[in-house]
């Protein structure tokens, strides 16, 4: 925390060469309230163990930095970093001031000083006066207005600054869109920490975008994008923009058999009184009709709690685990787009954070039945792409880098696979998301009625033929509708899509228009596909051949029942010839499995730490579970020739129903009307991620789909043609055509890797990063959530337009999964590519359009490095004296 300003004010005629760095609690005036009003202020909820320490600028934001011993820059507590602070300055800041000989000396020799010519090797300085220089460049470069320096703003785009050297005497001139822009944006981030004066590194102004950008997502929005459900944290995560509800008084929704999270929450609520804060125990089973009621009173679930040692009192403490968001209106923990900002964590050494989302999901599973779409109230019924298992294992690879000793690495495992299998079996291979004749999996939630969360009007093109048909007007038909007034069979089904299209995460896409819950999709299939090849490998390498989980027996035996039917089922036929084919499967006893299982934990613990094996009652026949029963639970032990049959049907089915010879691809497949969909979507190439393609389909589904898909800002969602017409009465959706999301082009990139197309990778892996770049550097380092890769644009007009592309000033959070394939893009690019991406070369500059092959000729390496030769003596001229 910054100190307390002094009792007086300091003298005027004292040598400004005394301060060397100024801490003051924000004073901001009338104008610059204005300026700042929408500006997000995210309280610091981190500890100690979130925080990423390789870089000053991280430590020292926190106030956790400490400059070694005998550094000139020893203070603790809040602070910037160099950019941010007021470093040595010699002159006076009253010219009456009288003053010795000595200091006139002094004076005098450094005055001379600041006309000497930049220092090679050392970075130039600005003297920078924040609110004025701030008020200055607004008016001479926003024309627009929008508190933004973009290419689209029509100033001169050039600002004059004085350095620090010559105490802001000698002026320098700084030009281009990119220079302004990151002036602006540090501006603003020393107004926050309410700096009137800050000297300020050239190099922060002309830094590479791709370091500028990979910094700030490591150390900035990562950070900005942290919430936990505790104490401190729930003033930011109860905030829901989506709350279109007239109660809004914010809420927490607590799981029937988590007693330490009801106590705790509710003694928060004493404590806190301002917040108006309820406390909602949820009932044992949760029903859609129950859910539906909430909608007028929408909250937020609650997640895990841990007890742990505040490192500043050395007490024990609650903090909620924490957790990232996507940012903007998503406000709350996703479900699929958890997997992708882990990814990115793990790649910026954020291995705490990425742990806590694996272990809210285990949660989620334990008290929710699911992993949710994401921790609302309204979204209980339902969940999104599953992608735990190789979550938990790409956790797990970075554990012993924090110290983590084998025999806790293990039960931390052991309890995330719990959850998988209990997901796997009870949600994924269940009714209604299991079709019975194809074997295959379908987005498929039991939700009711009209999804709450969506914007008022969204529904309303829909709704008014109905209201019409009884000549009322629309809201009174939506009442009538919400409330049950009205029953309408054919717009019940509707919805049934719709939540589906939720479901699935491509919300929306004509793909999946007024028939998801039918598709079984090639995504989905190649997800539940890879949890069971995980599976299959985790029981027999990390398991030692067999994994063991106890089982609730349920009210009046509900689970065990259904246990011992589906059991006696797979014993007569087989795993393989019970899936699909009406072959009678139904594993929905597994909504009785313990995520949390203290003492299934310590035979595990036990085996690593004193080599006391976990025994098997009995041998498996033919691989299958074998288990054991007790009063009030029953327990099963999985093999590894048990998942490796389920692996092996889901592969069968996929190649049946959903690969398409002729085309060289893969497609969805509609249960209902037995026949497989022409939409061709990216999704496809999910199933090379997952393993599941040969490499003979490989060989031609990669060439064809990249001659679909690859356009000149990387993968696009799906194809023009299978988008159809668009028009007024059939406008766009974001999730088809011209559109790329970072999702599709993560997953692509290792999937073409895995089966030999790695230079594929590379060059669609650039087109996604310039794009990124570009839209960086182009408009005041915005990071936005989506982009027309075909016009190479952020700005859409498309249904919900695009989350991260509203900000004032800096941005502070980017967007989750698009900053993790910003850090995961940079591991697929060679150095000449970065350097490349770094001066914004075009990718048709480097890239034979024909061939789709990175050429290699003189030309070429002449034409990239007369780019970067040109962008370098454009960077040297952008200042000049």
């Amino acid at each position: 925390m910054s100190p307390h300003p002094p009792a007086h004010p300091p003298n005027p005629l004292i040598a400004a060469s005394s301060i060397t760095t100024i801490h003051v609690e924000p004073r901001f005036t009338s104008r610059r309230d204005q300026l700042l009003k929408d500006v997000k202020k995210v309280e610091n909820i981190h500890i100690e163990e979130e925080l990423n320490y390789d870089d000053r600028d991280h430590s020292r934001a926190h106030g956790h930095w400490t400059a070694p011993e005998g550094s000139s820059d020893g203070k603790k507590g809040l602070q910037r970093n160099r950019t941010l602070s007021i470093s040595h300055t010699n002159i006076y800041a009253n010219k009456t001031q009288p003053r010795n000989e000595e200091e006139k000396d002094a004076f005098k020799r450094r005055r001379r000083g600041s006309h000497d010519e930049k220092v090679v090797g050392r970075a130039r300085k600005f003297l920078i006066d924040v609110e004025e220089t701030q008020r200055m460049i607004l008016a001479q470069e926003d024309t627009d207005g929008d508190f933004q320096i973009t290419v689209q703003d029509s100033g001169p785009k050039t600002f004059q600054l004085g350095t620090a050297n010559s105490s802001g005497y000698r002026k320098y001139e700084i030009r281009g869109t990119y220079m302004l822009s990151n002036l602006l944006q540090e501006l603003a981030l020393a107004a926050d920490y309410g700096r009137k004066f800050i000297v300020l590194d050239e190099d922060r102004l002309n830094e590479n975008p791709l370091d500028r950008l990979s910094r700030l997502i490591k150390f900035h929005f990562w950070d900005g994008l942290t919430r936990r459900i505790d104490a401190e944290g729930l003033e930011i995560i109860c905030n829901d923009p989506k709350n279109r509800s007239t109660d809004q008084r914010p809420r927490v929704y607590v799981p029937f058999h988590d007693a330490l999270a009801m106590e705790y929450y509710t003694d928060v609520a004493k404590a806190r009184p301002h917040m108006n804060l309820e406390i909602v125990r949820l009932p044992e089973i949760i029903t859609p009709r129950y859910v539906k009621s909430l909608n007028q009173h929408p909250g937020i679930l609650s997640l895990g709690l841990r007890k742990t040692i505040d490192p500043r009192t050395k007490k024990q403490v609650i903090r909620g685990t924490p957790f990232v968001v996507p940012g903007g209106r998503f406000n709350e923990m996703y479900g699929w787009d958890s997997y992708f900002e882990a990814l990115g964590l793990l790649v910026d050494g954020r291995v705490e954070l990425a742990r806590g989302m694996v272990e809210n999901f285990n949660y989620e599973i334990e008290h929710y039945g699911k992993i949710l779409n994401a921790n609302r109230s309204y979204y209980l019924t339902r969940s999104q792409p599953p992608f735990l298992t190789d979550m938990i294992h790409q956790v797990g690879l970075k554990l012993p880098e924090k110290g983590w000793k084998p025999a806790d690495s293990k039960v931390w495992h052991a309890q995330g696979y719990r959850a998988s299998i209990k997901e796997l079996l009870s949600v994924w291979m269940a009714a209604p998301r299991l079709d019975a004749k194809t074997g295959l999996c379908k987005f498929h939630p039991e939700g009711i009625g009209m999804p709450p969360e969506t914007e008022a009007s969204h529904f309303t093109h829909i709704l008014e033929p109905y209201a019409e048909r009884m000549g009322i007007p629309i809201e009174d038909y939506m009442r009538m509708y919400d409330e049950d007034e009205i029953s309408e069979p054919e717009l019940d089904q509707y919805f049934v899509h719709d939540r589906a299209v939720r479901e699935s995460g491509h919300d929306t896409t004509y793909r999946y228009e007024k028939r998801c819950a039918n598709l079984a999709t090639i995504d989905l299939n190649s997800l539940v596909y890879k949890y069971d090849v995980d599976l299959a490998r985790v029981v027999k390498e990390e398991f030692g051949g067999s994994f063991k989980l106890r089982v609730r027996r349920g009210p009046e035996d509900t689970f065990f029942n259904r246990f011992l039917e589906w059991n006696k089922l797979i014993r007569a036929q087989g795993v393989e010839a019970s899936v699909g084919d009406n072959g009678g499967w139904e594993s929905g006893w597994a909504k009785g499995i313990m995520v949390f299982d203290d003492a299934v934990d310590q035979e595990y613990r036990d085996w690593v730490e004193k080599n006391i094996a976990v025994v098997v009652p009995e041998p498996s026949k033919d691989g299958l579970p074998v288990y054991t029963v007790d009063d009030t639970h029953f327990t099963v032990y999985f093999f590894p020739e048990f998942f490796e049959a389920l692996a092996h049907r889901m592969q069968q089915q996929i190649n049946k129903y959903l690969w398409n010879p002729r085309e060289s691809l893969y497609y969805d497949y509609d249960c209902v009307q037995e026949e497989m969909s022409t939409y061709e979507t990216v999704t496809c190439l999910w199933a090379l991620w997952a393993g599941l393609a040969t490499q003979e389909q490989a060989d031609v589904m990669v060439p064809r789909s990249l001659e679909l898909f690859e356009v000149f800002g990387g993968l696009v969602s799906g194809t023009e043609e299978s988008r159809g017409r668009i028009g007024l009465d059939r406008p766009n959706r974001q999730w088809d055509y011209p559109y790329g999301w970072a999702p599709h082009q993560i997953l692509a990139w290792p999937g073409m890797v895995r089966y030999g197309f790695e230079e594929e990778a590379r060059r669609v892996a650039y087109r996604w990063m310039y794009t990124i770049t570009k839209s960086f550097v182009d408009f005041n380092g915005v990071v936005p959530e989506k982009f027309d890769v075909v016009s190479m644009t952020h700005k859409v007009e498309v249904e919900y337009g695009n989350v991260g592309a509203d900000f004032r000033f800096v941005v502070r959070e980017g967007f989750g999964w698009m900053n993790a394939s910003f850090q995961l893009g940079l591991g697929h690019l060679t150095k000449g590519m970065k350097r490349a991406l770094g001066t914004l070369t075009p990718p048709e500059q480097l890239f034979e359009r024909g061939g789709h092959r990175e050429k290699d000729d003189t030309s070429t390496i002449a034409k990239a490095a007369g780019s970067v030769v040109d962008a370098i003596a454009n960077a040297v001229s952008g200042l000049h004296l």
